[in-house]
């Protein structure tokens, strides 16, 4: 049960129906590419994607399965883990979750204020942070702090991922701009480009870890403290040793994934984890030969975990955010398969068309529309401007 068909749970319901496994979603939009997928036998519309809606529409869709039906629930988004994390009781009984047994790990992990304890326990290093809970800046408060700072909202999904506050006034800014956001974590900014940011995707049994590989941004929106636009698979053991060592004796199973960032010393910093769920942008491990979704389903369901294949080294490129991020790549290598790796797009799949052409059209909408409303925009400054040059 995929919970979402944005270009992550097509992602999913691709890699699942792929190995022949049976897939069902829930969905809001159903005007989304990935509705149209060939990989999803049934989609079941629900008002919303806050708590109360989610569940009775998951418990609803579960009761016109038959009885004896695993049904293992793959969350998109930390906001979905979070409902099923805190509505276990009811959600529990008719549905396979792997971590459920780590909920209240899970619920500690998403938010980020919990880091700095869990890194220090484990040796690791964290950027020095504190936690704002006012929008009027504590200059006591933040006095260990060095800027430029950092800002993150504790709680996932909300209104920014990350902004820049380059000094005490432009922090109060900010703070005051989003103070539905607080608390708001803020720390020691770790310089560097999108290359030096490392994520090691992992599957889990019991803490123990099953597979790991490694792959490092190339892009994101904004730059370097973004969504991952552009990313590739690369071989690094440091980094994939220091996923270990953060997940080491959590009793976690499923899948989860550790961001890291590599400062100019060369020495890594936690950023931030992923629990209970795959990232935006698991397509690229899955096309790499690292299913975790497949492996994830048999996990939870009780069934043998298959073996990893042959690892092919991929490029992953978020066209929906950023549709020139392929061309762009193109351009600086010089090559129609930059960095000499296999090309992965969130939608174009030989096998699965549908999406693709609904994304295309989705876009090419989008084009369009925008292009409008700058003529639209410029049309009084013109009219002006004519009306100025007559006699």
């Amino acid at each position: 049960m995929v919970l979402g068909l944005c270009s992550h749970g097509l992602a999913v319901a691709r890699a699942l129906a792929s190995a022949d496994v049976p897939v069902l979603a829930i969905e809001k939009d159903l005007r989304l590419p990935g509705v149209r997928s060939r990989a999803v036998q049934r989609v079941h519309w629900v008002s919303s994607f806050e708590a109360n809606a989610l569940v009775a529409g998951l418990l609803d869709l579960r009761r016109q399965l038959p009885d004896q039906a695993k049904v293992v629930l793959f969350p998109i988004n930390d906001n979905q883990v979070r409902i099923i994390a805190q509505h276990l009781g009811e959600l529990g009984p008719h549905f396979h979750v792997s971590w459920a047994p780590c909920a209240e790990l899970v619920l500690k992990l998403l938010n980020k204020d919990a880091l700095t304890s869990f890194c220090r326990d484990r040796g690791l290093k964290y950027p020095r942070s504190v936690v704002l809970t006012s929008p009027t800046v504590d200059a006591n408060g933040i006095r260990r702090l060095r800027f430029p700072l950092i800002i993150k909202p504790v709680r996932p999904l909300s209104s920014f991922k990350a902004l820049i506050a380059r000094d005490q006034t432009h922090l109060a800014d900010l703070l005051a701009r989003h103070q539905a956001d607080l608390p708001i974590l803020a720390q020691d900014h770790i310089a560097g480009d999108d290359r030096r940011l490392y994520f090691v995707a992992l599957l889990l049994h019991d803490g123990a870890v099953l597979h790991a590989e490694v792959g490092r941004k190339l892009a994101s929106f904004p730059p370097a403290m973004g969504q991952t636009t552009v990313a590739e698979t690369v071989r690094d053991e440091d980094a994939k040793a220091l996923a270990h060592r953060f997940f080491a004796g959590t009793g976690l199973s499923g899948p989860v994934s550790l961001e890291l960032k590599r400062d100019a010393q060369g020495q890594f910093w936690v950023i931030e984890p992923t629990v209970g769920r795959t990232d935006f942008w698991a397509a690229l491990f899955i096309r790499s030969s690292f299913n975790r979704p497949l492996m994830a389903f048999e996990l939870a369901s009780g069934s043998a975990v298959s073996k990893v294949g042959a690892r092919c080294d991929s490029v992953w490129y978020d066209t929906e955010r950023a549709p020139l991020a392929y061309l762009a790549q193109v351009w600086a290598t010089r090559s129609l398969r930059p960095h000499g790796k296999q090309p992965v797009f969130p939608y174009l799949d030989r096998s699965d068309w549908r999406p693709f052409v609904r994304a295309c059209q989705v876009q090419l909408g989008k084009q369009w529309t925008r292009f409008l409303r700058r003529c639209a925009a410029a049309l009084p400054g013109r009219l002006q401007s004519r009306r100025a040059m007559r006699p």
